[in-house]
């Protein structure tokens, strides 16, 4: 089955309903943002997405010092600011402050990314986010799949809606890990560029250096290092030194929220929510994110550093990745998990270069489906299940890079 000619009745049949699928995604959002304006226009609460929030800060940075950002009674004026600004004067004051509020989480340096966003109508802006941070969350896959399967398979992934449903980060982060990933062995210094400027949402970079030192790739390293040095000088020049120390302060009450019931835990899909919807108690559902943690810090650095030897299990070393940064972090949202999509593009790309099992074919199609259904699964029963499909996907990726032999076709090769 992966071995078909691109152009074969089956992949044209794929590509279809993956389009479709796409397809169906752009038509919900789009009911559930007409929806949002006519209940606003009925005098109800109007549809906020987590783009709201993103707006919100834009709103802010030209009025008020960036620092601002991280003062919660601030910021949440600023978010019933957003609101009206969204749904039109006619917005009641209780319609804009049934808007849930959302602490700044996010370093000074993404404040550079979202800071433009405000010079636009609130709509234009949403559309305007989307369509720029899937450029290269779009090439990233481009870059592996090299042929008309890459634009479904990436628009078809549950992150997809996700990340269309609420305006979330998760194109920009995946799509800049992808590329850098996916450069890594014919242009190292770009491939450090692109993994340095994923730096404005770090916590998915976790495993970025560990697997880069590992692997040897030192001109990468160093050109990711500086990249993000060169960012943070940029943040502290156009904002000023208040915004990091506003962050530094700020990491306490952001860990505290985990103790108290703080975040959404029906979709994070992290290990440590994992074990918390269980009935884990703090203690255990701390205890068992940092042993996964330190799990996926030592096998990608044993990975990597074993990878060495065999330059041509780069794709596949690059899938171990991507898989094992969302089960390393506490704080993954489904949206988070487009940084899966890359890894399955490579782990994909092993399936039609040298076969793969109907088992292998099915449980890869499950764990990518899988996100589309975690949140409401976790809804109706309280197990959240989103760290399975992750962990099913990882080990599909080390079954195959195990098994692999001592010479790859090219079409399996990332770079």
């Amino acid at each position: 089955m992966p071995n078909r000619l691109p152009d074969s009745p089956l992949a044209k049949a794929v590509r279809l309903v993956l389009w479709l699928i796409f397809a169906g995604y752009l038509a919900y959002v789009a009911s559930m943002h007409y929806g949002g304006y006519a209940a606003a226009a009925r005098g109800e609460r109007p549809w906020y997405t987590d783009f709201t929030h993103t707006y919100a800060a834009s709103l802010l940075l030209r009025t008020q010092p960036a620092d601002n950002l991280y003062r919660d009674r601030i910021f949440a004026r600023s978010m019933q600011d957003a609101a009206h600004v969204a749904f039109g004067p006619e917005l009641t004051h209780a319609q804009a402050r049934s808007i849930n509020f959302a602490p700044w989480m996010y370093p000074p340096t993404f404040i550079l990314v979202v800071a433009p966003l405000a010079f636009l109508p609130y709509l234009a802006a949403w559309l305007s986010w989307i369509a720029v941070t899937a450029i290269p969350y779009l090439a990233a896959i481009r870059s592996i799949l090299r042929d008309r399967l890459a634009a479904p398979f990436a628009l078809a992934a549950p992150a997809t809606y996700s990340n269309l449903m609420y305006g979330q980060t998760g194109f920009l982060s995946a799509g800049l890990i992808g590329l850098g990933l996916a450069q890594l062995a014919r242009r190292p210094l770009l491939a450090g560029v692109f993994i340095g400027l994923a730096s404005v949402k770090p916590h998915l970079g976790l495993l970025l250096p560990v697997a880069l030192a590992a692997g040897g790739h030192w001109r990468s390293f160093g050109a990711a290092a500086l990249t993000t040095v060169a960012l943070m000088l940029a943040s502290a020049v156009v904002y000023g030194m208040e915004p990091w120390y506003a962050t530094l302060g700020s990491i306490d009450f952001y860990v505290e929220g985990f103790a108290v019931g703080g975040y959404n835990m029906l979709a994070m899909t992290s290990v440590l929510s994992t074990v918390r919807m269980a009935g884990g108690s703090v203690e255990a559902m701390w205890s068992a994110q940092h042993l996964a943690t330190a799990s996926m810090i030592a096998l990608v650095a044993w990975v990597w550093w074993r990878g060495r030897r065999s330059p041509e299990s780069l794709g596949l070393r690059s899938a171990v990745l991507c898989f094992a940064a969302p089960l390393a972090v506490p704080m993954v949202y489904v949206y988070d998990l487009a940084i899966l999509v890359p890894g399955a593009a490579w782990l994909w790309s092993d399936f039609r270069a040298r076969g793969a099992a109907r088992w292998e074919i099915a449980t890869f199609v499950a764990a990518m489906a899988a996100p589309m259904f975690v949140y409401e699964f976790a809804k109706l029963s309280g197990v959240q299940l989103g760290a399975v499909g992750v962990v099913a996907l990882l080990a599909l990726a080390l079954r195959r890079l195990g098994r692999r032999p001592a010479s790859i076709p090219a079409a399996a090769v990332a770079a």
